[in-house]
């Protein structure tokens, strides 16, 4: 256990999980990110076009508060304050 780097400066972070059935749902949701909370949102159940206008809603609200959006699974979304950077890490290939 000496290999233990202590992340000094930093502060706990939470995430709001949602799973919105409706547009009036998704509605709240955003209140997470205004909060400086991560926002992960599972719309894979909802018809397409439920889900299309939901996930535009969220992600044109992220950047309007300057944060960042990615899908991260079929019909699920993280979308993060400014405060929190989104990095996707490299693929790592085998030959």
């Amino acid at each position: 256990m000496n290999n233990l780097v202590p992340l000094h400066g930093r502060t706990p972070r939470e995430i709001c999980l949602s799973q919105p059935s409706s547009f009036t749902e998704a509605e709240s949701a955003i209140q997470s990110l205004k909060k400086g909370q991560l926002l992960l949102v599972n719309l894979a159940d909802l018809p397409p076009s439920s889900s299309q206008r939901i996930s535009d809603y969220l992600a044109g609200s992220a950047h309007s508060l300057s944060g960042q959006c990615t899908e991260v699974g079929n019909g699920v979304f993280l979308f993060a304050p400014p405060s929190i950077p989104i990095q996707t890490a490299l693929a790592i290939t085998t030959d």
